[in-house]
């Protein structure tokens, strides 16, 4: 009898907190017609969105429980060098769910009901608007102003895998993870040890394998589904569960709504050519870009010899690379520059007229920019750093701002600085008309533009907006600006500049990314297996052209290992970077702790770690990279129309051959060139998959049958590549690469 009673009572139970959710709903399934192939489908058990043609789900919504919910709660910032720790208190949890009417329109479904607590009350919306076939749009709104946390889950097939959100660099597929998208430092180590621990010990700086420069809220999936949120808060993804998605985004009624975008089709580039129509495609590269970009430092003496020297072994410099233009400033942390942002006449005299001198070599000169204004060191006694920009920026109120609305001074790696308002119209345009006189007045064609993701979670901005959710817009009008400045001297298209953090619509406005400070090391998390990761994986979310210091950038001297790199890693790396857009290199933040690209001995007799065979080598494999020219070129043509990237992840490309997406460091340039890097120390043989189809070794010529993993030699200066027998690019492949073959 008792057990009974147990169950009748338990079944009641059961019905009324389903009925929460499940009132005013039909018992029976019924359907409406959105639009003449859009469905909406509606049982006691879930509502699903399907494109009926297609049968494909645009929204599956479980009514097994709640799936939306809200809360309330403060959240303080610990900021220290850009890397963001958050402690959270709960104050109100709206956890159940009621659906009190849902409305169907031709071309739009309203969904309206309540989220309540114990705590908490407050009517919700959501709207679903068909914009096309293949195109759903949603916005929810709810009534309580004073809930600033949003969660909503939808249904997830447990065999779909998940790809995107932007540039990641440990995972390149999602399923099963739980990231976090706030742009940031990456992190020093990301889980490499011992450095990640060391770094986390001295700064909080180690990172994560999420943290990232460049997150976007938006992933494709196996299923041939993308999904976007417009929203800009920190949001967390959560994959874990394999029947469903959850997404929670921070201070969305701030937004006043969550907004997003999904769409269905029947391959990942259409869905990838939708995203970036909707958010923006990147320009063609100039001419001049697809030669070796030189990173070098230290004065007009140096790099004139160092572009001379690589220039007699062969190499196709195109580009000189100087971030030192503005100055040299030694910190503890190594190298930097002077924050202030025109040229240092000490280290390079009559500025213009070398890179005249440099233009008429064929060698394009591109110096470098971050939003940041430098001031003098408290903590280096007899620091004589002056800044008039930072004078004139503060005396006209063009800086970010504290709590108490002082300028906000933050410590930065070497030295203190300031952040410029880019919310401040005045300050834009001043920062644009400085770009103008002191950048392209002087005659460089392109610019690392840097940073981005230091704006504190506490800041004031002229604008009013809340910090929270404009952080990680800031990247964004940083690129925005850098943009508008080249439009506005009329220099669209002959110059490039180069970015590394970013967010949603970076891609309509930068020319070009990278991937930012990895380790001088083999890491997996933060060297250069990291480096193919975040290629492959921002390709997905509209990051079309990117490219990473060839060699690393991140260099540390420690007791209980040195990180410094070495002869082998920055050829291996580059021979990575053969296949990407840009090659660039860069000496790292201690040049004379790393292995560099040239030789070089200053008058005082220090020398710089390289030798001729680095040279040699580095040259040929420079040459494969212009040889490629012809179909890079192809390729950035067809980016800029489409936004389909140059460097294609494997599931782009080749989505059902499961084993090949287990190789997760192979990668294509374009269709039908497979790279596979050697992206571990002391390997001279290297495992490669093929799938379907017949390829060709481009260094043996020998064709191998796909659907197999094969061994091939891979000494130095002959990357692992394969060329795809029958690729619309064969022959434009073949001719490129035959020329290099035969020289070398």
């Amino acid at each position: 009898m008792a057990s009974r009673l147990f169950l009748l009572s338990f079944s009641i139970f059961f019905l009324e907190c389903a009925s929460r959710i499940l009132s005013h709903l039909p018992p029976t399934e019924e359907s409406f017609p959105v639009s003449k192939q859009i469905q909406w489908i509606q049982s006691a058990n879930e509502f699903t969105l399907r494109n009926q043609p297609l049968g494909k789900d645009f929204i599956k919504l479980s009514l097994a429980e709640p799936f939306l919910k809200s809360f309330t709660k403060e959240t303080t910032a610990k900021y220290r060098m850009a890397s963001f720790q958050f402690k959270e208190s709960l104050q109100k949890s709206c956890t159940t769910q009621s659906i009190d009417e849902i409305k169907k329109e031709t071309g739009k479904i309203t969904i309206k009901g309540k989220l309540s607590g114990s705590d908490c009350s407050s009517d919700y919306q959501i709207i679903f608007v068909a914009k096309s076939e293949t195109e759903i749009e949603f916005k929810i709104t709810l009534s309580d102003p004073t809930l600033n946390r949003i969660q909503f889950q939808y249904g997830s097939h447990p065999e779909e895998r998940i790809y995107g959100l932007g540039e990641q660099f440990t995972h390149d597929e999602l399923k099963g993870k739980t990231p976090f998208l706030f742009t940031e430092e990456q992190g020093i180590g990301r889980g490499d040890q011992p450095i990640t621990t060391g770094a986390n010990l001295l700064a909080g700086a180690g990172g994560n394998v999420y943290t990232t420069y460049a997150p976007i809220p938006h992933y494709i999936t196996s299923e041939n589904r993308s999904v976007f949120f417009e929203n800009s808060g920190y949001a967390n993804f959560d994959f874990s569960d394999s029947r469903n998605t959850r997404v929670e985004f921070w201070d969305f009624q701030s937004e006043k709504s969550l907004t997003g975008t999904i769409w269905i089709g029947t391959t990942s580039k259409g869905l990838i050519e939708a995203y970036t129509k909707k958010t923006g495609r990147f320009p063609k590269l100039p001419d001049w870009a697809y030669g070796t970009w030189l990173g070098v430092q230290g004065g007009t003496e140096k790099v004139s010899a160092i572009v001379k020297q690589a220039k007699d072994a062969g190499n196709p410099v195109t580009a000189l690379w100087i971030q030192d233009w503005c100055g040299r400033r030694v910190t503890n942390f190594g190298d930097q520059l002077k924050w202030r942002w025109y040229a240092d006449e000490t280290l390079y005299p009559d500025f213009k007229k070398f890179v005249k001198s440099m233009n008429d070599q064929n060698v394009q000169v591109l110096g470098y920019i971050n939003s940041f204004l430098a001031d003098t060191d408290p903590k280096k006694q007899g620091d004589d750093f002056t800044n008039p920009l930072l004078a004139e920026a503060k005396s006209k109120g063009y800086l970010v701002k504290n709590q108490k609305g002082e300028d906000y001074l933050i410590q930065t790696v070497g030295f203190p600085a300031y952040l410029i308002d880019l919310t401040n119209p005045l300050a834009v345009r001043w920062t644009k008309d400085l770009i103008k006189k002191n950048l392209i007045g002087t005659g460089l064609s392109g610019w690392m533009a840097d940073f981005g993701e230091w704006l504190p979670y506490d800041a004031k901005l002229a604008s009013g907006v809340d910090a929270k959710i404009y952080h990680n817009r800031y990247p964004v009008d940083w690129a925005r600006i850098n943009r508008e400045a080249i439009k506005e001297a009329g220099m669209e298209g002959k110059i490039v500049f180069f970015t590394r953090a970013g967010y949603s619509y970076s891609n309509a406005h930068s020319t070009l990314f990278w991937e930012g400070d990895q380790m001088v090391s083999f890491g997996t998390n933060d060297g250069l297996p990291s480096s193919i990761i975040g290629l492959t994986t921002s390709g997905i979310s509209g990051y079309a052209l990117n490219h990473s210091d060839i060699g690393g950038y991140t260099t540390i001297s420690n007791p209980l290992k040195n990180y410094h790199r070495s002869k082998e890693l920055i050829l291996r790396w580059a021979e990575a970077s053969a296949f990407t857009p840009v090659f660039r290199t860069h000496e790292g933040n201690r040049p004379l702790k790393n292995w560099q690209v040239y030789t070089y001995t200053k008058p005082d007799g220090t020398k710089s770690l390289g030798d001729e065979d680095t040279v040699t080598l580095f040259a040929k494999i420079a040459r494969i990279h212009f040889a490629l020219k012809p179909y890079i070129q192809s390729l950035v043509e067809e980016a800029s129309q489409t936004g389909i990237p140059v460097v294609r992840h494997n599931a782009i490309v080749e989505p059902e051959d499961l084993n090949l997406l287990k190789y997760k460091y192979q990668f294509f340039l374009g269709d039908d060139l497979l790279v596979a890097p050697v992206v571990e120390s002391g390997e001279i043989v290297q495992d490669v998959y093929l799938p379907r189809g017949k390829w060709q070794h481009l260094w043996t010529g020998t064709t191998y049958d796909g659907y197999r993993k094969i061994q091939v030699p891979a000494p130095i200066g002959k990357p692992p590549a394969f060329l795809r027998i029958g690729g619309k690019s064969e022959a434009l492949i073949r001719s490129s690469i035959s020329n290099i073959r035969n020289k070398d």
